[in-house]
C-alpha cells in the first residue's frame, strides 16, 4: 500500500537554523504564547535590545516554533523579510511584497496590492532589523489595519511605535558569577557559558570544558556582559583555551 500523503507544508522562506539557540526556551515560548496564545493573539510584537544581542535568532527561533507547532494559526505561511540590506524606509514594502511574490497592478501603488492580497489571509511577517527604517513604521501599520489576519514579528533596536505595539526587550545571557564557580556540569549548563562552549567547539572540535579553563572561561563570559554575539566572537578567537589537554 501507499504511504500515506504527508500534509503540505505551509508556505513561507524561514532560513534553517545553523546552530542551537541557547538560553532562549523560556522566550520562545513566551512570545508564542502572545502571537498564538489561548487569549486574543498580539498583532505586533517587537524585539528589542542593543545589537548582538541575538534578536534575529530568537525571532527565527519563534518563526519555526509557530510554523511548525501553531499552522493552524498561520495556513498562509511565515515570512522573513530581513531589512538591515535596505538603504531606505521606501524599499520596505517592495521587499515585503518580494517576499510575497505580490505585484502591483495597472494604476494600484504597492500598498494598495499588498493590502488586497493580505485582506483575506492568515500569516506571520518576520521583520528583521527595523530600526534604521522606522519611517516605514505607517506602512506596516497600514497592513495591519488592513488584514485582520496579518501578525508581525518584528526585531529593531527601537520601537516602531504604533498602535498595539507589544514590546519584548531581549535580555543577555544568564551569567555565572566568577567568584564562586559551580561545579563544571553546573557551569556548562549557564546560558552564557553553554554558548561560548559550543561556538569554541565549532572552532575547534577538540575543546573542553574543564577544571583548567572553567574560571578563564566564565571570566570572558562575565566581562562580554552575556552579550550572544561577543561571547561567539570570543570563543571563535580563543585559540589558547580552545583545545583540551593533552
Amino acid at each position: 500500500a501507499a504511504a500515506p500523503a504527508q500534509p503540505a507544508a505551509p508556505p513561507g522562506n524561514l532560513p534553517a537554523a545553523v546552530r542551537q539557540l541557547i538560553g532562549r526556551e523560556g522566550d520562545v515560548q513566551a512570545l508564542v504564547d502572545l502571537l498564538a496564545g489561548p487569549r486574543p493573539p498580539a498583532r505586533l510584537v517587537t524585539l528589542t535590545g542593543v545589537g548582538g544581542i541575538g534578536k534575529t535568532r530568537l525571532a527565527l527561533a519563534t518563526a519555526r516554533r509557530l510554523r511548525d507547532q501553531h499552522a493552524v494559526d498561520f495556513p498562509d505561511g511565515v515570512f522573513f523579510i530581513p531589512l538591515a540590506p535596505l538603504s531606505d524606509s521606501s524599499l520596505v514594502l517592495p521587499a515585503i511584497a518580494d517576499a510575497l511574490g505580490v505585484r502591483s497592478k495597472g494604476g494600484q501603488g504597492l500598498a494598495g496590492a499588498l493590502a488586497d492580497e493580505l485582506r483575506y489571509r492568515r500569516l506571520l511577517l518576520v521583520l528583521d532589523n527595523c530600526e534604521h527604517v522606522l519611517a516605514a513604521a505607517p506602512d506596516v501599520a497600514t497592513l495591519l489595519a488592513a488584514a485582520p489576519g496579518l501578525r508581525v514579528l518584528a526585531t529593531s533596536q527601537a520601537l516602531l511605535n504604533l498602535y498595539g505595539e507589544h514590546e519584548y526587550p531581549v535580555w543577555p545571557l544568564a551569567l555565572p558569577d566568577p567568584a564562586t564557580l559551580p561545579l563544571i556540569e553546573a557551569l556548562a549548563q549557564t546560558p552564557a557559558v553553554a554558548l561560548f562552549c559550543e561556538a569554541a567547539r565549532a572552532a575547534d572540535a577538540r575543546f573542553r570544558l574543564t577544571l583548567e579553563n572553567a574560571a578563564a572561561v566564565a571570566q570572558i563570559c562575565a566581562r562580554l556582559g552575556g552579550l550572544p554575539l561577543a561571547i561567539e566572537l570570543a570563543a571563535a578567537r580563543s585559540k589558547t583555551i580552545n583545545a583540551a589537554p593533552k
